[in-house]
């Protein structure tokens, strides 16, 4: 991570320094900096969007002052999924886009993510480029006015995704849908509706300070609910800016994310179309994720996470799919970047073609006991620097039976230190964190 950049672009309070008018001039400045110097010459365009929150207007048009001061084509694309900010860049072949979200965070945060030409994330080497550009401009003392050129997203984004699915297929089904009071309060239930599906809308009331307000991705239990008082085939959710996908079965349960990423894999392998037999993921992912995808012929391998990392090791190995177990899933053949509304209409065609319900299809993906611990920090010190800890770690690893694992990682978005454990039974996994917690607080000032 750099100064300002972490794992997915720039993220935190609305009125704090990342989104004082002065830090967002500098920012936009060294972003026009950074392009003009690659352009040989040549026009600049960048796209740009946001969520619902109420501050991202205000952002929005301070980015894109700065700017346009600097004389690069500015595309206003108002508000839109993340995913299909990263579509308009490759259709109007933008060198930048840019989007105004905080993603699963409450309203009172925002944040700034960033796509290269191609819809392609910045790479780590970028953004410390980038950083440095931001931190050398001297900005003009005028501020320039906006000038833009208004662009209707959603309208290109509506027929690429619609057409991943025959019309008409989803006929009789019933959905309930959850957007979060985000970016996808129109997208997702339109493109169900025209595919044929009876559409059962929650969190699609943005008012600018409801978004992820205890509905969306990260709150499923209202979704399942309403599954289980329909009736629903299933149950789909978003974070706030739609590149994220939570599924609940048709008994109302939430679907793990590796169960996911386990469902498609293996239905990809069986029908020839994983490239190398090779589905990407993270180090988050249960080792259930591996046996069931080994089981089917296939591997898995592992990276950082991010879905940066996701997309770069796909791009890197020619591969077609990876993701992460909180619902980032990309499917490069279609769009090099996480998108919510594409991964629905992967797992609606696997339900279709395999004419199981979605209870059958995520039981076939047997997972490890896991937990996951957040313990707050003030300060994250780097493990290695940690006299013994790791070796540590590696005992209490060691210490598992049979097959299992310890991952201890800093949060690269919020203040926190992630404990995970993996073990074959939940004495041994309660036998495993119990001390690696100890361990923790131990070494660092955890609250």
């Amino acid at each position: 991570m750099g100064r300002y950049f972490g794992t997915d672009g720039i993220r935190g309070p609305a009125d704090g320094p990342f989104f004082e008018p002065a830090f967002l001039r500098k920012a936009a400045a060294g972003l026009a900096h950074y392009l003009l110097e690659r352009a040989d010459g040549k026009p600049v365009h960048v796209v740009i969007g946001c969520d619902t929150r109420a501050s991202g207007p205000r952002i929005v048009e301070t980015i894109t002052s700065e700017l346009s001061q600097y004389g690069l084509h500015v595309f206003n694309g108002g508000i839109a999924p993340t995913p299909a900010v990263a579509k308009a860049v490759i259709d109007l072949e933008c060198d930048l886009g840019i989007v105004i979200t905080a993603s699963h965070n409450p309203a009172a945060d925002n944040g700034i993510k960033l796509f290269a030409r191609g819809g392609r994330k910045f790479s780590e080497q970028a953004e410390a480029e980038i950083e440095a550009c931001i931190d050398s401009i001297q900005l003009p003392a005028k501020v320039a006015r906006a000038q833009t050129f208004p662009y209707d997203t959603i309208s290109y984004y509506l027929p690429f995704v619609r057409s991943l699915i025959h019309v008409g297929d989803l006929a009789g089904w019933h959905i309930v849908v959850d957007t979060a009071n985000g970016a996808t309060t129109e997208t997702t239930p339109r493109v169900l509706s025209e595919l044929g599906a009876e559409v059962h809308r929650i969190g699609d009331q943005p008012d600018g300070l409801n978004i992820n307000a205890g509905v969306g991705s990260e709150y499923p239990e209202q979704l399942g609910a309403q599954v289980r008082k329909l009736g629903a085939c299933l149950g789909l959710a978003h974070d706030g800016d739609g590149d994220r996908l939570v599924l609940v079965d048709e008994k109302g349960c939430a679907v793990d994310g590796d169960a996911l990423l386990g469902v498609l894999a293996v239905f990809y392998l069986q029908q020839g179309m994983l490239p190398g037999k090779t589905v990407v993921a993270t180090v988050m992912s249960n080792l259930g994720l591996d046996e069931a995808v080994e089981n089917a012929g296939g591997r898995v391998i592992r990276t950082s996470v991010g879905d940066r990392n996701i997309a770069q090791a796909l791009d890197s190995g020619d591969y077609a799919f990876g993701g992460e177990p909180s619902g980032h899933l990309i499917f490069r053949n279609i769009l090099p970047t996480g998108d919510g509304l594409i991964a629905a209409t992967q797992i609606l065609r696997v339900m279709l073609m395999t004419g199981q319900p979605l209870s059958a299809l995520a039981s076939s993906i047997p997972l490890y006991p896991q937990q996951i611990l957040n313990l707050p920090v003030a300060e994250k010190p780097d493990l290695v620097s940690l006299p013994g800890f790791l070796d540590f770690v590696s005992t209490l690893e060691n210490a598992i039976p049979g097959r299992g694992r310890i991952l201890v990682r800093y949060s690269g978005t919020e203040p926190k230190i992630r404990l995970l454990v993996e073990a074959p039974n939940n004495a041994a996994l309660q036998a495993a964190m119990a001390p690696l917690e100890k361990l923790v607080r131990q070494y660092l000032p955890v609250p």
